[in-house]
């Protein structure tokens, strides 16, 4: 007989009946959870149009399985559901009250499988927090940083009913590499010198260990332009260079070059404290009062897709997996390619993570086989059975035709 496997298309799989049973089970954990927090559930197209890709997330045109309809119409299989989502707020949902709480359980389709173990049809469940409140075009700093706490909480509760084994929400931000870019600015200000070494491209590309190179190159190029003047101007420069204190242009140059990764407390040390990414990111890390100690981490070789994220960005992982397993972040700019300009923010997760990794008692005891009743007609008339099984399956779980 011949191997099921080589009949399945790449990165495609069968889900067989208890495969299926514990991922229904954790469907419904999530949903659940979801509505007691006020999300309510929808279910986008398995289909999209790739005019509405194309306007939400060009990039995803790439990364779509493409289908042709009867009338020759070009159409996709959903790469993503915060896109469907989106165009559904300002559209059909356009005129609801804000903000809009949405959940969803579901599947994407992506063509891309690179590794051994990643699926073309990937399951997933999330939320979206979509406008801002009393009608606002866009949030305050309050307001973000309330739906920001919503959004996380949200998140660590559902992570800690699903007890995920050591999980780890790691941080990052798009004002993050603008911060850097905005204090070596002043440094070039201060000495009035040209340290620019293609910084800006750096930034775009995330290569933030060549940008910390870039820095330090740039202390050095500082130092020998001292060489240049008179002694008395140099010794001048130098001091202005070398002073002690916040505002010192070698103190920007410092902070501009703080580490990757680390703890919260730590990376905050080198922003301004009364800057709004400071008050943000502090916000966030405050969760940790109600959650539970070290749930969050800073890493800020992690860098969102400038295109599509407007702020915070954040991936979940644990350590025996070496991909994410949830993620999420902002995405302000979204709605407003469907006409509706509003904030957002969302995740994700990835059903089969959890459901390899989840230590929930009610997602990992055993799936007993309900006691069957087997019905047959003594007369062996087949339609006197069926009207007998109908009867009992008043009072029994699983009623059979024998």
């Amino acid at each position: 007989m011949e191997n099921n496997s080589q009949m399945l298309p790449e990165g495609s799989r069968d889900l067989l009946p208890l495969e299926l049973i514990r991922q229904d089970k954790l469907r419904d954990m999530l949903l659940t959870r979801f509505r007691s927090w006020g999300y309510q559930p929808v279910l986008p197209p398995t289909l999209e149009s790739l005019e509405a890709i194309e306007r939400g997330r060009p990039q995803f045109i790439r990364d779509s399985f493409k289908v042709i309809d009867q009338d020759g119409c070009l159409l996709a299989l959903r790469p993503d559901l915060t896109l469907p989502i989106a165009r559904l707020a300002a559209t059909r949902l356009s005129q609801v009250e804000r903000p809009l709480r949405l959940c969803y359980a579901a599947a994407v389709f992506r063509p891309n499988a690179h590794l051994a173990d990643e699926r073309r049809e990937i399951y997933q469940a999330g939320i979206e927090l979509i406008g801002a409140h009393r009608g606002a075009q866009a949030y305050t700093l309050e307001q973000t940083n309330k739906a920001n706490l919503e959004c996380l909480s949200l998140l660590i509760e559902t992570l800690q009913a699903l007890k995920l084994p050591g999980f780890k929400i790691v941080l990052s931000h798009t004002d993050l590499w603008r911060y850097a870019g905005e204090i070596f600015r002043r440094v070039q200000e201060h000495l009035d010198i040209d340290l620019s070494h293609d910084l800006d491209r750096l930034m775009r590309r995330g290569d933030f260990v060549e940008y910390q190179k870039s820095i330090k190159q740039a202390e050095d190029r500082c130092r020998r332009s001292f060489s240049r003047g008179t002694q008395k101007v140099t010794n001048e420069l130098q001091t202005v260079f070398e002073a002690a204190g916040a505002d010192s242009p070698l103190s920007y140059l410092n902070k501009a070059c703080y580490e990757l990764t680390g703890k919260p407390e730590q990376i905050l040390s080198y922003f301004d404290a009364d800057s709004d990414l400071a008050k943000e990111l502090s916000g966030i890390i405050s969760l940790e009062k109600i959650f539970g100690e070290d749930i969050f981490l800073v890493d800020l070789t992690m860098r969102p897709d400038p295109d599509f994220y407007t702020g915070l960005f954040f991936q979940v992982i644990i350590p025996q997996q070496g991909r994410p397993i949830a993620s999420g972040g902002r995405y302000n700019n979204l709605i407003s390619c469907f006409g509706i300009s509003e904030p957002a923010i969302g995740f994700s997760l990835q059903l089969d993570h959890l459901l390899r990794f989840s230590k929930s008692e009610v997602l990992n005891e055993p799936v007993c086989q309900a006691q069957k009743v087997c019905v047959t007609s003594p007369t062996g008339d087949l339609l006197e059975a069926i009207v007998s099984a109908s009867k009992l399956r008043e009072t029994h779980e699983t009623v059979v035709l024998d």
